[in-house]
């Protein structure tokens, strides 16, 4: 074979095998990863959720966040941050937009608001003062209260005390006893046809007459623990005056619990720890005072209208109705909350 008839066999083959490999490549170029995506989106929102979450705060206070939510946003965020630094495709970086707005709207949902926040008549937090934080103007008073009987009696001589709250915050809550109490102007608004009251309570001893707040009594309503500490409820309605309990459930004495009531609305009924304990028929709304009575937190009556010795008179003291224990947080609404209105309360305030 001569050196032409020899190099032109050789042409094709190799002809051959150059077009196989341009094929070869322009097949891998066709399947390789498009990271030139568009990621101004992203970032854009990245920017915003990282703003919302520096601003942020874990708590139990109206505008913060429940434990672990910032961590749930901080996990979607570190994510888009990852995917908007590297190689990604767009679909890569719509999925990562996508779980951001999720994370957000999700977190956002889960900022603690106000139950009913149109019906809260008064909220007291006892925050090292007894002032209404709905700015409503029902500021309670500390004052020193009646013990003792009729015949025996003294002023108890101690004002309610600063003591630790169920977070274990000093100088949150509000220790009772010796007949100390709170008294908070009368005013039309803290006599409501339909109420609910919500508070927190750590019982330190079983008393029968354990008062936790009181408009003029049973000539109103009063709300209370009996000996064996359950919950009791006194509420006066045109129709008649009912006295109910929420038995089974009680305090327990020495631990915080949560308690609500809700009356006026044809019904008494009770919650212990956001679950509903017991409910019973009471016709009619609450009755409108009279004449104005002062409210008490802590005991039974002010003791500025006390009568000592006519027996006939509404305001007759004749043993002493006090609290022993403490108690925080108490909301004073004008309508008859619902279950669910109850358990959110309750899981917004509980300790973690």
């Amino acid at each position: 074979m001569n050196i032409k008839n020899y190099k032109s066999s050789l042409k094709y083959p190799f002809c051959l095998l150059l077009a196989l490999v341009i094929f070869v490549s322009c097949k891998d170029d066709a399947h390789l990863p498009d990271y030139a995506s568009n990621k101004s989106s992203l970032t854009q929102l990245t920017d915003s959720v990282k703003q919302l979450y520096t601003q942020s705060a874990e708590g139990h206070d109206i505008g913060q966040y429940p434990k672990q939510a910032r961590v749930q946003l901080k996990s979607a965020l570190d994510l888009a941050g990852a995917v908007s630094s590297g190689a990604y495709t767009q679909e890569e970086v719509n999925n990562a937009l996508a779980n951001l707005r999720r994370s957000a709207t999700a977190f956002g949902a889960r900022k603690i608001e106000e139950v009913a926040a149109s019906n809260l008549v008064a909220k007291w937090l006892f925050n090292g003062n007894a002032a209404d934080a709905t700015g409503n103007g029902h500021d309670g008073t500390l004052m020193t209260g009646i013990i003792g009987t009729a015949d025996n009696h003294r002023d108890g001589g101690v004002l309610p005390t600063a003591t630790t709250d169920r977070f274990g915050q000093a100088g949150n809550a509000y220790a009772f006893d010796q007949g100390a109490y709170i008294e908070v102007p009368y005013s039309a608004a803290l006599n409501p046809q339909i109420l609910s009251i919500s508070l927190w309570i750590n019982v330190k001893e079983a008393f029968a007459d354990n008062y936790l707040l009181s408009l003029n009594k049973w000539n109103g309503f009063k709300f209370q623990l009996q000996s064996d500490n359950f919950l009791f409820m006194t509420l006066k309605t045109p129709a008649a005056t009912y006295d109910r309990d929420s038995n089974p459930g009680k305090m327990e004495v020495g631990a915080w619990h949560h308690a609500v009531v809700t009356a006026g609305n044809g019904a008494i009924t009770f919650y212990v720890d956001g679950v509903q304990t017991r409910s019973e028929s009471a016709a009619g709304t609450a009755s409108t005072l009279t004449s104005p009575v002062n409210l008490a937190i802590g005991q039974i009556l002010p003791k500025g209208i006390l009568s000592f010795t006519d027996k006939t008179s509404p305001f007759y003291f004749s043993s002493a109705a006090f609290f022993k224990g403490s108690m925080d947080d108490i909301r004073y609404y004008n309508k008859a909350l619902s279950a669910d209105e109850v358990t959110k309360i309750y899981n917004n305030e509980k300790p973690d």
